[in-house]
């Protein structure tokens, strides 16, 4: 089940574990000594090694960081995708909204490649299939209209909370077993990118989402989509 699937998710301040990757822009990381690692952040260690698993554990997070990587460079093309057909509709404020949600992707997508190369995990081989797919997906329902674009985003969203959720238990047992420090603070990357899906999610709503024409097919056609993509991506 989705922990906080609601249609009015309130914003918070939250302190993010991607920017012990990717910082935010103009600001400079705090430096780690001894006497500062534990209290600013997460120690070196846990962003630039990989810990000890069992096979079983090095496929489980190998196909965790490859299915989110594959998704987070999915949903930059879909908004791309989006915004092209926005702009070319000229409907500026669409555009401006999907404009400020892909740019919230495009920093997941730089933090899920600096974990990619962190732990060594081999990108998913359907990259060009990918990248046509979704651009296309995007391109398309907002060609339909705001609201259909809207209804894209929300069952993606949707769909990809759900599958969050489900990787924070799947690591949960493996974060226990080995203690190295890498997996917490994945763990919380998971948790933070969850957390700003369901604000799309919500801003997608809101946005008239449920108003598109045929709204319950296309919700379907496209989270059936999703997960079979993510199935097939965990493997390739």
């Amino acid at each position: 089940m989705l922990a906080r699937l609601s249609y009015n998710t309130p914003r918070l301040v939250r302190t993010l574990a991607s920017h012990a990757y990717v910082p935010l822009l103009h600001q400079r990381p705090p430096a780690l000594t001894p006497s500062t690692a534990s209290s600013s952040g997460p120690s070196s260690e846990a962003t630039t090694s990989t810990p000890d698993l069992t096979p079983h554990e090095h496929d489980l997070l190998h196909s965790v960081i490859r299915v989110d990587h594959a998704g987070e460079l999915g949903a930059n093309w879909i908004y791309g995708g989006q915004k092209w057909a926005s702009d070319l509709r000229g409907d500026k404020q669409t555009a401006a909204q999907v404009e400020e949600m892909w740019e919230n992707e495009r920093h997941h997508l730089r933090v899920m490649t600096k974990l990619v190369e962190q732990h060594r995990v081999r990108p998913t081989l359907l990259y060009p299939l990918w990248e046509t797919m979704a651009w296309g997906l995007g391109a398309g329902t907002a060609l339909m209209g705001k609201e259909a674009a809207m209804a894209c985003t929300e069952a993606v969203e949707t769909v990809i909370g759900e599958h969050y959720d489900d990787q924070l238990r799947d690591l949960k047992p493996i974060i226990e077993r080995t203690g190295h420090p890498s997996l917490p603070l994945l763990a919380s990357v998971v948790e933070e990118f969850r957390d700003d899906e369901l604000e799309h999610l919500d801003t997608a709503v809101e946005e008239g989402a449920l108003r598109a024409p045929g709204h319950a097919l296309l919700s379907a056609i496209v989270g059936l989509g999703c997960k079979a993509a993510i199935k097939v991506v965990s493997k390739i």
